[in-house]
């Protein structure tokens, strides 16, 4: 046996991915020859709209690449492909068309002679593929139980390996969250890309990596109809949204972060001097709202009382909104003031004319000019509008503007209009 200083590192020869600037970044290098790729998500969530892209970003570059769709017909797959290359230029697209080859797979334990008498063979078409990428493992039969598809599928990839065809498995993921299949394929393969979702936007972040260091805070990606691309948005990691507890001369303020464990470590919720049970069910309020995945986050909730007073539930939208700005990784205006309890069929509630009194007075008199705008439910907006607390003084409408809402998802309409999805 040699000693570790007769050993040559050889390296690891690549493939150029620079026109997926952001996929490169996220893997920390173009894509390695002989590496295994899984690329997970829930379904629908872009992982075939991702695969193209890869592949035809290789094609244009005159690499032979194949798709192996196990659960999209031919024509399913040329509908996203005409999609995505849509605007392409004609050069470019011949060019893809030329080196991207598609064929289908019914079941995953065909996939070792799939590849010795269609791949290997010189005088096979397919013959000089450099990627095959498989969509999906779910469609070709691999459960968690399923040894024998296990099996055909860890000899393809230890052959594939050993010959320096780089393979990209699409994966789905269970409603925890979890890739699905065997657990033994996370062990398998050299690179994990997992995929989540949050309204148009797309948390692309690598949890493992053979081929360099794991991406645990998230590249933001966009869904866009030529494909996914790298959100111009800025990152917000913890936010703070004004509240009003009801009382006093000070507003409340609500801080939240909301971040994605590693894979190996549980997620979690932390809310000191905050009543749990609201909390959590904030959450689950949150998770019911069209494309917001809220499994398996870790959460770090605050807000500050002035004078320690206690909890109350118009506190409820500042903190669903202060959560919503870190999970979608969007500012709040801090000049904006959120005001209403959350209910479980998402209503925004109105809070006592005691306590819009109390606000009235607070906008106009104590803290003037603080506030431009307020949110609450529009049963109360316009009683809020004309309050005046001194005759001496303008009313609340005549200073803010008062922005009557009946429900999260229109708010988040007015707030964030351009990451609806429409």
């Amino acid at each position: 046996m040699p000693k570790i200083s007769n050993i040559q590192d050889k390296g690891k020869r690549s493939l150029d991915i620079s026109g997926l600037s952001w996929l490169k970044k996220a893997v920390g290098s173009d894509l390695i020859n002989g590496g295994i790729y899984l690329l997970a998500g829930e379904p629908g969530i872009g992982k075939t709209t991702l695969s193209l892209q890869l592949l035809a970003e290789l094609a244009k570059q005159n690499i032979k690449v194949m798709y192996l769709p196990t659960e999209q017909s031919m024509s399913d797959v040329k509908r996203v492909f005409d999609r995505l290359h849509k605007s392409v230029a004609a050069d470019k697209r011949s060019r893809i068309e030329e080196n991207l080859y598609v064929d289908t797979i019914d079941d995953l334990k065909m996939l070792p002679w799939f590849l010795s008498h269609q791949i290997l063979p010189l005088e096979k078409e397919y013959h000089g593929c450099q990627v095959i990428a498989i969509d999906s493992l779910q469609g070709g039969g691999l459960g968690t139980s399923s040894g024998e598809v296990y099996k055909a599928l860890m000899d393809f990839l230890d052959t594939t390996k050993g010959l320096g065809i780089t393979t990209v498995l699409v994966n789905h993921v269970t409603k925890r969250g979890e890739i699905a299949g065997p657990k033994a394929l996370e062990h398998a393969v050299d690179c994990v890309i997992y995929i989540r979702r949050a309204l148009r936007l797309r948390p692309l972040f690598v949890p493992k990596n053979r081929f360099g260091p794991a991406m645990l805070d998230p590249i933001v990606l966009t869904m866009e109809e030529d494909g996914l691309r790298e959100s111009p948005h800025v990152t917000a990691q913890a936010t703070t949204v004004l509240g009003y507890s009801g009382v006093g001369d000070e507003f409340a303020e609500a801080q939240a972060s909301v971040t994605i464990p590693t894979f190996s470590s549980p997620p979690g919720l932390s809310a000191p001097f905050l009543p749990s049970k609201k909390i959590k069910q904030l959450l689950k309020v949150l998770g019911t709202l069209k494309d917001i995945d809220v499994v398996d986050l870790s959460y770090d909730i605050s807000c500050y009382l002035p004078g320690r007073r206690g909890y109350v539930s118009a506190l409820d939208l500042p903190i669903t909104i202060a959560l919503l700005s870190s999970y979608l990784h969007q500012d709040v205006d801090n000049r904006s003031l959120f005001i209403g309890e959350v209910d479980l069929t998402k209503q925004i509630r109105p809070p006592e004319r005691t306590y819009l009194a109390a606000l009235a007075e607070l906008i106009v008199e104590l803290q003037p000019g603080r506030i431009k705008k307020v949110y609450l439910s529009d049963k109360s907006a316009s009683e809020l509008k004309e309050m005046q607390p001194d005759e001496n003084r303008p009313k609340v409408g005549d200073i803010v503007e008062v922005h009557g809402v009946r429900d999260l998802e229109t708010l988040l309409q007015e707030i964030w209009p351009d990451l609806m999805v429409t």
